[in-house]
């Protein structure tokens, strides 16, 4: 009987110890010990802001001969907040010499009209960018996005042909993203398979320092720098029937402690009936659905090739082509300093980003030598 009565007590003390751990469980204090714990440390994390000056040098070579005039432009970054979300501040620009500013596609460039340079001489011409970015990362359940055909017409018929190096009616093209995306519907589950496709095939190369390289390039070569396998990503959703455009600007690499140009893509996830996100994806940098606060753009495709490509062509000059040997011409070149570049304490993950913080709104649409330098 003693023993029966010992057994029957310890058979209750697990029950309540059962009971205890249960309901600690459902405590949402517990709940996110736990998860800071067990979760948090293999979630990636980023800085959930930076703060940086960077500065941007534009120079023009004679290179011996004799330059008669010259053009330079550059778009003004725009603070730019997507579904509600502010993504980029602009906190200040200043450039020597001072420019002019022309409005162009619903943009502000700067731009620099001048003579010269001759012999030797070059001219140089400097932009300083102190920015505010800060992360942002779309933590949308598949079952939370809505299928291909839910995605708006003007969208469609702004991001689904052909558009200056996006080469979208072609054969391989065509084949690559039937392929790819199979019989998926579901918009993230389209897109996901094109990333996880990308990432796991295109090797990522240094390549021309003019154009960059065509989808079908890119694609035939498997090998392509940020924005050709950008330029890729966007052929293959389109592709698809869903909507994918460029994203263009600087990044900072921590490791390198360096600046340089960039390219990714923006697309478009519905959550609704005429709702839905802008998202980001850089399959370079490996960030799906995340805005990543080491960059800052200064150029969004609107859909008009003949924009996206004056975006490239920051610089026109005429000179006289007898100052110079065969093959030589004037030079035009970048180069960016990092002056500060600082990233907050805090740092967050995907958790930290709910639906809740994801705002749906309505869709709101966005003898001459011409130097073709990528950006």
């Amino acid at each position: 009987m003693a023993n029966k009565k010992r057994t029957l007590g310890k058979v209750i003390a697990i029950i309540a110890v059962i009971v205890i751990v249960i309901i600690l469980l459902l405590n949402p204090g517990v709940q996110s010990v736990l998860k800071s714990i067990f979760i948090d440390p293999f979630q990636k994390s980023y800085p959930e802001y930076t703060t940086f000056t960077v500065e941007r040098t534009l120079t023009i070579e004679a290179n011996g001969g004799t330059v008669y005039n010259y053009t330079i432009d550059i778009p003004v970054p725009e603070d730019i907040s997507e579904n509600g979300n502010e993504l980029q501040e602009l906190i200040a620009i200043s450039a020597q010499p001072n420019p002019t500013i022309e409005d162009r596609y619903t943009l502000d460039w700067m731009e620099w009209e001048g003579y010269g340079p001759v012999g030797q001489s070059t001219r140089t011409i400097t932009i300083t960018y102190q920015m505010r970015i800060s992360t942002f990362i779309w933590n949308i359940g598949t079952n939370e996005v809505g299928n291909i055909s839910d995605i708006p017409t003007s969208l469609r018929n702004s991001y689904l042909g052909d558009e200056w190096r996006i080469i979208v009616d072609n054969p391989d093209i065509i084949q690559r993203s039937e392929a790819i995306v199979g019989d998926r519907t579901n918009v993230k589950e389209a897109l996901n398979a094109i990333y996880d496709w990308i990432t796991d095939n295109i090797d990522y190369s240094y390549s021309s320092p003019t154009l960059p390289k065509t989808s079908v390039e890119t694609l035939s070569s498997e090998s392509g720098d940020c924005d050709e396998q950008a330029i890729l990503f966007c052929a293959l959703a389109r592709a698809a029937g869903i909507p994918a455009w460029l994203q263009l600007g600087v990044l900072y690499d921590p490791f390198m402690e360096a600046w340089g140009g960039h390219g990714w893509i923006q697309t478009y996830l519905p959550l609704g009936i005429d709702e839905g996100v802008n998202v980001t994806i850089d399959t370079v940098n490996r960030d799906f659905l995340v805005w990543r606060p080491n960059r800052f753009a200064d150029f969004t495709d609107d859909g008009n090739g003949s924009h996206l490509d004056d975006y490239y062509f920051s610089f026109y000059c005429s000179y006289d082509p007898s100052s110079y040997s065969a093959g030589e011409t004037p030079s035009f070149s970048q180069e960016f300093n990092a002056v500060d570049y600082q990233e907050s304490e805090d740092r967050v993950r995907p958790d930290d980003f709910t639906m809740s913080s994801i705002v749906p709104l309505s869709l709101i649409l966005p003898g001459t030598f011409q130097a073709r330098v990528r950006r």
